[in-house]
């Protein structure tokens, strides 16, 4: 099997993992619908929300971050240079090192779990914590099987097979669907929802541990050359821990400072959170996780050649996410009053949620670039620069959020997390530059959005009108109430959207917007 992906493997690879990732979305939009429905906003809420986003938020940072950015190049050499036998050595030993330290840490969450909430909800009442440290006990061990099949998805990609490794958080959310409906028809107890959630992972991890031996890898004794490639592992690892996920980090700071806030604050940064995060999920994880392994060959075989990849990166993702940033902020508030919450909250949360998530869309290309950006520096061995730019966007975050809070109350918590996501897509370019002559070509940049954003502005006004017309036609009919303020809505939106989508694909050459990954 061939290792080296052209343009079009690399978008079909994308759109294949994209395209599962999507309905995992999907499906994530509705178990969010169902906690936000089961749950509402409040004590109860923020303690579920709170113990299921520390297992989350490592996951995010070693599935999708630091364990996989610093082991998958070192995994692909083995593979490319056909020693197979070493890169199932390479296995072994990463799987013992790094779950080892993870079993330490379920069982350090076990006996100390107050001492976690600390740094994860400092603000919390008693009763808050009266309900978040059973769920926490109950979910943490999730983060064992996450990373283990982290490392196994590593392997897979190496291969170039993302499927399997597109299909967990499908399987994670069907789960959590079915233990959730349990709970609204069944009265399932909460703590039996985090049980159900807890044994989706395991179910992951075994069709992770499936894939991995039908590909014929498997699990040897490491030699000295294989404890020689984990240090190398190691130490990518270490310094990316906390340079890899700036979303997640920072959505953690905003969530424990949010826990000095009233009741039910640290849900709706959840909610907004979660939304904001989809569009990264599809398109920004799927592209980085495709290009990863394609970012490591082209810095070993054609360095140069990195700048005109990342050019055309940047301008591929602000193509994908720029229409998407300005249709969720026109829906925002539809998302959660007819989606979300219906009657389980009041108009106001709903309101102040829909202004949370506009706020964190008003970054959300810079958050997705930040995605790719941080993949070149490990293909380029550099751990030490995004490690930098990530501890002063972090103090950044940190400081803005206090005295966000303080003026702004909860929606200065939001904003301190998008102005600290921009500041680190400028630190990553500037790093770029400094360290590797990185030259990133502005004119051809700006002259591309420039000609984007005539061809979007004539697509949205196509979009308006036709949306407008219908409403208007909608409003002399017994059905203007089911199609406006229920899930009625998505049945008129959703088909639209698709529309402008593929307008703006078909007229992009009318407009003159070239993208490389897009040409033939």
């Amino acid at each position: 099997m061939s290792l080296n992906l052209s343009k079009k493997a690399i978008l079909k690879k994308t759109a294949q993992f994209g395209f599962v990732t999507f309905f995992s979305r999907i499906l994530g939009i509705i178990r969010e619908m169902l906690v936000a429905r089961i749950l509402g906003v409040g004590v109860i809420s923020d303690a579920f929300l709170t113990a299921l986003k520390l297992p989350s938020f490592l996951r995010r940072i070693l599935a999708e971050g630091s364990l996989s950015a610093a082991f998958v190049p070192v995994f692909v050499r083995k593979v490319k240079e056909g020693d197979k036998q070493e890169a199932n050595g390479l296995m072994s030993a990463t799987f013992l090192f790094f779950e080892g330290i993870v079993f330490l840490l379920i069982i350090f969450v076990a006996f100390f779990p107050n001492l976690v909430f600390m740094v994860a909800a400092p603000g919390f009442t008693q009763e808050q914590l009266t309900y978040a440290v059973p769920f926490l006990r109950i979910l943490f061990p999730m983060i064992f099987f996450f990373s283990a099949s982290a490392l196994l998805a590593g392997a897979l990609n190496s291969v170039n097979h993302v499927l399997i490794p597109a299909l967990g958080p499908v399987i994670n959310n069907i789960f959590f669907i079915a233990f959730l409906l349990g709970a609204k028809f069944l009265n399932f107890s909460v703590t039996t929802v985090c049980f159900g959630v807890l044994l989706s992972s395991f179910v992951v991890f075994l069709i992770h541990v499936y894939a991995y031996l039908k590909y014929n890898f498997s699990f040897s004794h490491p030699t000295q050359e294989s404890i020689k490639s984990l240090k190398s592992v190691i130490k990518k690892f270490v310094p990316s821990l906390f340079g890899v996920s700036i979303i997640e980090i920072n959505l953690f700071v905003d969530t424990s400072v949010a826990s000095f806030l009233n009741a039910g604050s640290i849900s709706m940064l959840t909610y907004a959170g979660r939304f904001m995060n989809m569009p990264i999920g599809i398109f920004a994880v799927s592209f980085a996780t495709i290009l990863l392994p394609h970012f490591s060959r082209c810095a070993t075989y054609a360095p140069k050649r990195l700048n005109f990849q990342i050019l055309e990166t940047t301008k591929f993702i602000t193509w994908l996410l720029l229409p998407t940033m300005i249709f969720l902020m026109f829906v925002s508030q539809e998302i959660f009053t007819n989606l979300m919450f219906g009657k389980a909250t009041t108009l106001q949360n709903s309101m102040t949620a829909k202004w949370l998530l506009i706020i964190y869309l008003s970054a959300l290309v810079f958050y997705a670039l930040n995605k790719i950006l941080v993949n070149v520096f490990y293909a380029l061995h550099d751990t030490v620069s995004p490690t930098i730019a990530l501890a002063i966007s972090a103090v950044i975050n940190l400081i803005l959020n206090i005295t966000g809070m303080y003026y702004l109350g909860i929606y200065g918590i939001a904003a301190a997390t998008s102005v600290a996501g921009i500041v680190l897509t400028i630190l990553y370019f500037y790093f770029l530059n400094k360290k590797f002559n990185f030259k990133f070509y502005y004119a051809n940049y700006f002259k591309f959005l420039a000609k984007y954003l005539l061809q979007i502005i004539f697509v949205s006004a196509l979009f308006l009108v036709i949306y407008c017309a219908i409403f208007f036609a909608l409003g002399y009919t017994q059905y203007f109430n089911f199609f406006k303020n229920t899930v009625g809505y998505w049945l008129i939106v959703s088909p639209l959207v698709v529309f402008a989508a593929f307008l703006l694909y078909k007229t992009k050459k009318l407009f003159g917007v070239k993208i490389y990954y897009l040409s033939k």
